[in-house]
């Protein structure tokens, strides 16, 4: 396990190396002091990770064993760390079973300012073969996430049985749906979209997902925005019937953006930032999942919003609570 005291140090040290790269050659020092008395939560091994959009998928060798470069840069940051595949792009991916399997139709959708363009596109079993062979060589786990927006329960389990099957044990769990409360904007009916009628379509697709992998594992609601979304959710878990197997709950919180912005360009600033964390525990303790057989875990995912690379920041990440260094 990684302890409090560690992870403090490395990430102080990420922080520094980034302000540092911004200075040029200028010699700067920087000091960290940990009280040998503190206390505290263990962080886990796995705390660190990258978040990627699913759409990279459609290039298969990105995320193969050939890409050495990658390879590289995962291990150097972390030796158990977590990739996440998701994103806004992720609602216009389908899963292409074989070669000669044919677009499915799409429905409308509205084209909104600040959101992906329908553009749609494929992943396919190579990439997923690919994908299980880069895990295999950093020693990295994945979180898969499966489109909700434009999605169906038939194609969303048909590609969660071929992931589950070819990551295995590297798999951590299932995202359906990447933040599903901004689905107003352009996928979904502003009148009648809530936490419910999220609620709904989610278990429609995971357990379709459950049928065809009787083991997998959920994370939810994904939310960019209303935390409240977690405890509705929570006030109406009891009734839903042989729930699928949730594992995280998960809650996007960008701090500042776009890159251009002076606060996000000081590494600084990230340091000091203060993450809503406590409302995420609460959600977790009002979905009464913290039994022997099924607990739930917070996941908060700090973000950047960032439409281009900064300089002297390398870095963008935070997937599941964790730092980033790209």
């Amino acid at each position: 396990m990684l302890t409090r005291r560690r992870f403090l140090a490395s990430a102080a040290c990420t922080m520094a190396a980034a302000r540092l790269h911004a200075q040029g050659r200028s010699k700067v020092r920087v000091a960290l002091g940990i009280p040998r008395e503190a206390t505290g939560s263990r962080m886990p091994s796995d705390f660190v990770g990258l978040s990627y959009e699913v759409q990279q998928l459609a290039d298969p060798s990105f995320f193969s064993a050939q890409n050495s470069g990658l390879i590289r840069e995962f291990k150097a940051l972390s030796s158990t760390g977590v990739l996440r595949l998701g994103g806004n792009t992720s609602e216009f991916a389908y899963w292409k079973p074989k070669p000669d399997s044919p677009e499915p139709e799409h429905p409308q959708v509205r084209e909104v300012v600040g959101e992906p363009k329908a553009r749609y596109y494929a992943v396919t079993p190579e990439a997923v073969r690919n994908l299980a062979e880069l895990l295999q060589a950093t020693g990295w786990n994945c979180i898969y996430g499966i489109g909700m927006g434009t999605n169906t329960p038939t194609r969303a389990a048909e590609e969660a049985v071929f992931v589950a099957e070819t990551l295995g044990e590297r798999l951590q769990y299932f995202q359906i749906g990447n933040e599903a409360d901004l689905f107003d904007r352009h996928l979904r009916d502003p009148k009648t979209w809530s936490a419910k009628t999220y609620l709904e379509e989610w278990l429609l697709l995971s357990r379709a997902i459950a049928v065809r992998v009787p083991a997998a594992k959920f994370g939810m609601p994904d939310v960019a925005g209303p935390v409240s979304w977690l405890t509705e959710i929570a006030d109406q878990w009891p009734s839903v019937q042989a729930p699928p197997q949730v594992t995280t709950l998960t809650h996007h919180y960008y701090f500042g953006g776009p890159a251009t912005m002076q606060r996000v360009q000081n590494a600084a600033n990230i340091a000091r930032t203060r993450w809503p964390i406590r409302s995420v525990p609460q959600g977790r303790r009002r979905l009464r999942l913290d039994s022997a057989s099924q607990k739930v875990a917070p996941r908060l995912e700090p973000r950047m919003r960032v439409a281009a690379g900064t300089p002297g920041i390398r870095g963008l990440c935070l997937s599941g609570a964790c730092l980033y260094s790209l």
